[in-house]
């Protein structure tokens, strides 16, 4: 009887799963490689949605989510959210704004007291402010009514906002 070689392998089957994944590793590998150098970053890299607080309840997360998702008389076309992004990214062009530290983005909303005269239309008034390092803060601000889905801008500057989303279809 002849003696076995204790490191003698057995040739792998060419057809063999292992011998596949051995042939076009490097492949794989390059081809997750260049999903981290590029796919990744994109993926993970944050916006205004991501820094802003969602903690609002009831008739306020309805006041708040109506200022964000309002998209124009006829509903449809850009979101006022999402201008509000532009304008911050034009305003810091070239800077990943969002990924500082130091910037920050909240939404406030108050129910409009008796002695206003806005509490005949609206119910409840709702602010965004945007703070960054450089301490160049952006207000916008609008009242709204929950009852109806009624939302005005309070000033020129939100005003702008306002008819950004209006005429752009």
């Amino acid at each position: 009887m002849a003696k076995k070689d204790s490191n003698y392998k057995k040739p792998q089957d060419p057809k063999s799963f292992g011998a596949f994944l051995k042939k076009r590793a490097p492949i794989y590998l390059g081809l997750i490689g260049l999903f981290l150098l590029f796919v990744y970053p994109s993926l993970t890299e944050k916006d205004l949605n991501s820094i802003l607080d969602d903690s609002f309840e009831g008739n306020d997360r309805i006041a708040v989510d109506m200022v964000k998702f309002y998209s124009g008389p006829n509903d449809s076309g850009i979101k006022i959210i999402e201008v509000i992004e532009e304008k911050i990214n034009e305003k810091h062009e070239g800077q990943k704004i969002f990924d500082d530290e130091y910037t920050s983005a909240k939404f406030f909303v108050d129910p409009i007291p008796n002695f206003l005269e806005a509490n005949d239309e609206f119910t409840h008034q709702v602010i965004f402010t945007f703070d960054a390092e450089d301490n160049q803060q952006l207000i916008y601000s609008w009242f709204v009514n929950v009852e109806n889905g009624e939302i005005s801008p309070i000033d020129d500057v939100t005003k702008n906002i306002q008819q950004t989303v209006d005429y752009s279809d």
